[in-house]
């Protein structure tokens, strides 16, 4: 038997103990990048027991009697777990299947069974290490090399090991870019260079009677700079295979939900929550059954398994809310190619469906205008036509003018019927928009001379979804009432949060108001002391997305016109 010099024993000791610390507080630096993703925490563990691993290895070395060697072996049992956890920590880090959810069962029959009944043997019998002495030496520790459960560990280990490595390869060959590849090699020499060194003390140096502190504790350290170079030359552990698929799972705003067969959900990130959170009475976005209620969620994988996957099926899987949603899914097979799960992917197209709704009913108003107006300038065009013939045939001088009279009337109502088909025609030319309701007014009230008249505004904050023209509106309606409204010296602007979730916007004035049996004619075309097109185009542009307005003032106390926008085109907005 031979041994090495103390003071070689001492370095090697001291080696131990700068590995704990430089591991340790590399997995605490590690931690802190993102203590969100899985392969950050596993590293943490996997340093944290490293260090624990070699403080043990230190104090065996620091003490020089039969018990207290004894005592720091046996503390020291766990290394067999430490070395499972770096294994686990390479398959998470390559996104192995081995390291998924649904695979955790074998990943604990594989690795973490055998290493705790291993470290079990180690603490309790002297099968993997037994403590031996020299007197030319001192006490140590020495594998028990030609026991068959030394000989079954020892091949177990570097068989995982092995395997890591060659994950690690695998994951360098199929990385999608040049980072990802060299931080998949960096990984991959790093445990070479673990693995090199702890064949040395376990295997080799035993072979040759050589007995010192494990050197292990030197392939860490080496690890250790390949992880840090890895980290600040290729951002490892900020982009690697793991971390890149959790993070656009998790941060994509579409909802993607990973379900078996039965629909019970295996895993689903933050958008799927809230996208589906009120179609949950109880616990928002806690999926206890079906992410999509049923019979939706049955007709859906009914389809994928009859197609393989589906496309934009539309659903509103909340009738409170009125969301429309539109998903598309994919079969997960087993490997018998039998069906094993769906995938899911929901985006919300609520605002899309409303801007469609509401430029298909801007385009059924337009082509119902073109018509009527084709229609009753047609008819102008007859009257004009037969006065005409009549101005051609009539001698009488005062006639001929009163016939010209009627025929300059006639003109100027085509004139009119052209302009407002013009006008009418720009609603829902372009698709509606979120706007606040606070600045529409403001850039309604810039436009009007007010000088004279007192402004009061005050508003709820909220946005609406409307036609671009809704400016318009709040224009025509403030116009009239400093145009007709007789004696006017004041209007208010308000808004309100209705019972039934509809959002109120009220302007009013002082002025004499409207009389009982013109509150609707108002809104009439033709109706009124100018072209009487003005609030007929309000009604028409606030109606592209099912806004209503009503006078519903009192006669001889003031006009006031009442704008109700319904729940799902308005929305609150935070005071800035």
């Amino acid at each position: 038997m031979g041994g090495i010099h103390m003071d070689a024993i001492a370095i090697l000791g001291f080696f131990c103990l700068i590995s704990a610390v430089i591991t340790y507080g590399l997995g605490i630096f590690v931690y802190a990048k993102n203590p969100d993703s899985r392969v950050n925490r596993l590293f943490l563990m996997v340093t944290a027991g490293a260090s624990y691993w070699a403080v043990g290895e230190y104090l065996i070395w620091s003490v020089n009697s039969y018990e207290n060697v004894l005592f720091w072996l046996k503390a020291s049992s766990l290394w067999t777990v430490v070395i499972v956890m770096c294994i686990h920590f390479i398959l998470c880090f390559a996104d192995h299947p081995m390291a998924r959810r649904e695979n955790r069962v074998y990943l604990i029959m594989l690795l973490y069974i055998p290493a705790i009944i291993l470290a079990g043997v180690n603490f309790f019998t002297d099968h993997i290490f037994t403590v031996a002495y020299s007197p030319d030496f001192r006490y140590y520790y020495t594998p028990s090399i030609g026991d068959p459960i030394y000989t079954a560990a020892t091949i177990y280990f570097l068989a995982i090991l092995f395997w890591a490595i060659y994950i690690g390869w695998q994951a360098r060959r199929f990385a999608g870019n040049d980072t990802l590849m060299r931080q998949s090699s960096s990984v991959s020499i790093g445990l070479l260079i673990l693995l090199g060194f702890g064949s040395q003390s376990v295997v080799i140096l035993p072979l040759f009677g050589i007995f010192a502190p494990n050197m292990v504790f030197i392939g860490i350290v080496l690890f250790s700079v390949a992880i840090t170079y890895a980290i600040l030359k290729y951002g490892l552990f900020i982009l690697s295979p793991e971390t890149v698929a959790t993070n656009i799972i998790q941060t994509m705003p579409d909802g993607l939900i990973l379900t078996d067969m039965d629909g019970r959900v295996i895993t689903t990130n933050s958008s799927a929550k809230k996208l589906l959170a009120g179609s949950f009475q109880t616990n928002p976005g806690v999926f206890t059954g079906p992410p999509l209620p049923e019979p939706i969620f049955s007709k859906i994988r009914d389809d994928i398994v009859r197609n393989g996957m589906i496309s934009d099926y539309e659903l509103i899987p909340d009738s409170d809310t009125k969301k429309t949603m539109s998903v598309s899914g994919s079969l997960v097979t087993d490997p018998d190619r039998g069906p094993a799960g769906l995938i899911l992917i929901i985006h919300d197209i609520t605002e899309r469906k409303n801007a469609e709704k509401a430029l298909k009913l801007a385009n059924e108003k337009i082509s119902l205008l073109t018509h009527l107006t084709r229609h009753d300038i047609s008819n102008l065009v007859m009257a004009v036509s037969g006065y005409l013939e009549i101005l051609e045939s009539e001698d009488d001088e005062q006639r001929r003018k009163e016939i010209l009279s009627v025929c300059m009337n006639l003109v100027e109502k085509i004139t009119r019927h052209l302009h407002f088909s013009r006008e009418y025609q720009s609603i829902g030319l372009h698709e509606p928009v979120w706007q606040d309701c606070e600045r529409l007014i403001m850039r309604a009230v810039w436009d009007i001379q007010h000088d004279q008249i007192e402004l009061i505004i005050n508003l709820v904050p909220a946005e609406i979804f409307a036609d671009p023209l809704s400016v318009k509106v709040i224009y025509n309606l403030l116009e009239n009432a400093m145009r007709h409204a007789t004696g006017i010296s004041r209007i208010e602007i308000y808004s309100q949060e209705m019972d039934d979730g509809s959002y109120a916007l009220v302007i009013e004035d002082d002025g004499p108001g409207v009389r009982p049996d013109e509150k609707e004619r108002i809104f009439k075309q033709g109706y009124g002391k100018n072209t009487g097109l003005g609030l007929t185009l309000a009604r028409e542009i606030l109606l592209v997305t099912n806004i209503l307005i009503c006078e519903n003032g009192e006669f001889g106390k003031g006009a006031r016109f009442e704008i109700r926008i319904p729940p799902e085109s308005w929305r609150k907005k935070t005071r800035e």
